[in-house]
């Protein structure tokens, strides 16, 4: 129960006052008291749901009679819900019983019925390759001019994916996206680069 409220948490934070995962998932992992499987749930709770955040709402909203009143907590319970169900392959008994002992009382009836219905109409038709992509129609819309069909959801598919960490030689941890931009620049030691795409994390 408590990784699925610290993943609620996480998501609450970043639904409504607009955090980033990334920068505040770390800390509050940290603070917890969660051995390491439970931490690796979280994560793969928080990352994914946000990443498949615009199919999860779908899932959900097709059984909710107005969805615009729900409000961030109610939806990040019903989204990480959706999400195991329809993401994680996790039995629905289990993904459901589980969100719905975890949620606070005043959520776990809409949880119940909603993740149910949930639950019989997987799998489901989707209504495009964006939402069942968990993408802006822009993008896709884009991506389709510029590489063609097959390409763009290739593509995006492939974004949506867990990226995998490697360690390097010299011990430090980093995705492989990150070190393949080094290659992609031709940069050469001594070089001086300026990083135009700045974030949190490193090169």
């Amino acid at each position: 129960m408590a990784a699925r409220r610290l993943a609620v948490d996480a998501l609450v934070r970043i639904d409504a006052e607009g955090a980033y995962a990334n920068l505040i998932l770390p800390t509050m992992l940290a603070r917890s008291s969660l051995d390491q499987r439970d931490r690796a749930f979280v994560t793969e709770l928080v990352y994914g749901t946000t990443r498949m955040c615009r199919a999860c709402d779908w899932l959900v909203d097709r059984f909710l009679p107005d969805p615009a009143r729900i409000d961030a907590a109610a939806r990040a319970w019903l989204r990480i819900g959706a999400f195991q169900l329809a993401f994680l392959a996790t039995p629905a008994h289990a993904a459901v019983g589980a969100t719905v002992e975890a949620a606070p009382r005043r959520l776990s009836g809409l949880c119940n019925a909603v993740l149910r219905k949930v639950a019989t109409s997987l799998p489901v038709s989707w209504p495009s390759d964006a939402v069942r992509l968990s993408q802006p129609d822009w993008i896709l819309q884009r991506l389709r001019e510029d590489l063609g069909e097959e390409v763009a959801l290739g593509a995006l598919e492939a974004m949506n994916a867990s990226a995998s960490s490697t360690v390097r030689e010299d011990g430090y941890v980093q995705d492989l996206g990150s070190q393949w931009v080094v290659d992609a620049v031709g940069a050469e030691i001594g070089d001086l680069i300026l990083d135009m795409c700045a974030a949190p994390g490193g090169k």
